[in-house]
């Protein structure tokens, strides 16, 4: 989930970034794209108009006075940025040294001189871009005027420069707004997961908080209306199978004391009433095991169950539990271990008893077990040489009357799937939990895993 929670997370940036980066570049290149063609229009259509008027000046001038051709040149009005040069009777004229045709493209020139037509032409020379403009007079002569466009260039670099900072900024900014916007968009989604997380691991008081944003409210208190309904089926059921559990407690206990009174007699029933005595004693035991299982789960249900630590040692409630059921598979563990630790007693038995009563029961036994270290726990294994648990049953042997293969068949030595799922919830209780593993060649590991805490 959390990492879920980080690739939406970095969805959201990355669509904020996106936006926030496509909208400032699109109208940063639209507005260079629009003064660059603006300025250069207005610079060309101011300079067409200056060459145009020196053009005819010249003309007339050198109609009146054709021997002062230079003269005539320096008499011109132009700008500091700009220069004239002249065509006249074949022999080129200039403001200075650089203005002639050397410095113009000589496309532009024979447009002007042997197409006689009025032309202009931006070209770079060398770094700078300049625009020329030829104007033709009378009797093959012609009029030139480069411009110099280094200041609108540098006018058009700073405007470039400062878009692209503003679309960086824009996309720094658009980053920020989206770290924003997703963690106030998750926070919602993290604390519903946290609560379904806690709710789901039994806490059922877990709530969100419906303060807020409207909507964010209306969500909250249809999830917390949910959780409620959800809870209070869960405690009917309980309070349901608790009542039915006590109420079975009091037959039962006639019962079972009934059977241990005729079990005394037994050298008085005959052979048959002996082995039928023997099958209602099995059946009364499966019976209160039951019962003793629905109060068990009850209590979890419920939220009412409790952990009582006190000091136990690991090794001999293993070895005694292991006696109990007839079992004398050797138990490891190191030399120097310190097998003492504090646990819930009654719990821990109950989930050793259980282990290896399923080993027992459904796999011939227990062929080994031990008690080790893992790294600040204490792990107790218990191994069988059955034929193993199948892939597609062991991810539910843990939930409540899960029986595999077993489901459907009926008989004094089957359990009825509360065992294993009680190990889980005592060692959910205590910090601890607990896995199945394959052993090879065939058969199962059941770790029980505790927090080793010292008394």
């Amino acid at each position: 989930m959390a990492k879920r929670r980080r690739r939406l997370r970095v969805r959201l940036m990355a669509s904020f970034a996106l936006v926030g980066l496509a909208i400032p570049a699109s109208l940063s290149v639209l507005t260079y794209y629009w003064a660059r063609t603006y300025l250069l229009d207005q610079r060309q259509t101011s300079a067409l108009h200056q060459a145009e008027a020196n053009a005819t000046l010249t003309g007339t001038l050198l109609d009146a006075s054709p021997a002062n051709v230079t003269r005539i040149l320096s008499s011109l009005q132009t700008p500091s940025t700009s220069e004239g040069a002249l065509l006249y009777n074949g022999q080129w004229f200039g403001e200075s040294a650089v203005a002639g045709p050397d410095a113009m493209p000589a496309g532009l020139i024979r447009a002007v001189v042997d197409g006689r037509q009025a032309a202009r032409q931006r070209y770079h020379q060398g770094r700078a871009q300049e625009l020329a403009i030829g104007i033709p007079l009378r009797g093959g002569d012609a009029y030139f005027q480069i411009f110099s466009l280094a200041d609108l260039t540098s006018t058009l670099r700073t405007l470039r420069d400062s878009l692209a900072a503003g679309s960086l900024l824009g996309f720094a900014v658009s980053l920020a707004l989206g770290a924003w916007a997703a963690r106030r968009v998750l926070t919602p989604a993290r604390d519903i997961g946290q609560a379904a997380a806690s709710i789901a691991a039994g806490q059922l008081d877990a709530r969100l908080d419906a303060e807020g944003d409207r909507e964010l409210a209306e969500l909250a208190t249809g999830f917390n209306a949910m959780v409620d309904s959800l809870q209070a089926r869960i405690e009917r059921d309980s309070r349901f199978a608790s009542d039915v559990s006590h109420e079975l407690r009091s037959p039962l206990t006639t019962l079972s004391s009934a059977v241990q009174v005729m079990q005394n007699r037994r050298h008085e029933l005959s052979a048959r009433s002996a082995r039928a005595l023997d099958l209602l004693g099995d059946e009364v035991g499966r019976f209160e095991r039951l019962v003793e299982d629905l109060l068990e789960i009850s209590r979890y249900d419920a939220g009412v169950a409790r952990m009582e630590l006190e000091p136990v040692d690991v090794m001999a409630l293993l070895k005694g539990l292991l006696s109990e059921a007839d079992q004398v598979a050797p138990v490891d563990c190191g030399t120097d271990m310190n097998t003492v630790i504090l646990a819930d007693r009654r719990r821990l038995e109950q989930t050793v008893r259980n282990v290896v009563r399923n080993a027992v029961v459904h796999a011939g036994g227990v062929s080994r077990a031990s008690i080790s270290t893992a790294g600040p726990d204490t792990e107790i294994a218990i191994e069988d040489q059955g034929p193993g648990i199948a892939h597609d049953d062991a991810g539910m042997i843990f939930e409540r009357f899960a029986r595999g293969k077993a489901a459907g068949r009926r008989s004094s030595g089957q359990g009825l799937g509360l065992g294993l799922s009680l190990v889980l919830e005592h060692m959910r209780l205590q910090g601890g939990s607990v896995r199945v593993e394959p052993v090879h060649p065939h058969g199962s590991r059941f770790v029980l895993r505790l927090p080793t805490r010292r008394p």
